[in-house]
């Protein structure tokens, strides 16, 4: 008894390669996208530094700055004796 061999014709193929290259594509442009979109919106986190060239500490204040609580949920830095203070650097 002899069994039956279904061959795939070139146009099959040819779809099959198609969906491929277009999932493909959409991964790449998905990991493309995905990194352009954590760059453009965490920007300024790679290049915030303090004067003395040092990134700011875990609160986003400098050396001789205090993280403070200024009231009604707001939290700035200030400097040692001092009472200019700003929002922290993040």
């Amino acid at each position: 008894m002899k069994t039956k061999v279904m061959k795939k014709t070139a146009k099959e193929n040819t779809k099959c390669h198609k969906w491929l290259w277009l999932a493909l594509a959409f991964v790449l442009g998905c990991c493309v996208g995905g990194t352009t979109y954590y760059l453009v919106t965490n920007w300024n986190n790679f290049f915030v530094m303090c004067p003395d060239g040092v990134r700011p500490d875990k609160n986003g204040c400098c050396a001789g700055e205090v993280y403070t609580d200024a009231g009604n949920g707001w939290m700035v830095c200030c400097p040692d004796g001092g009472d200019n203070c700003f929002p922290p650097m993040k």
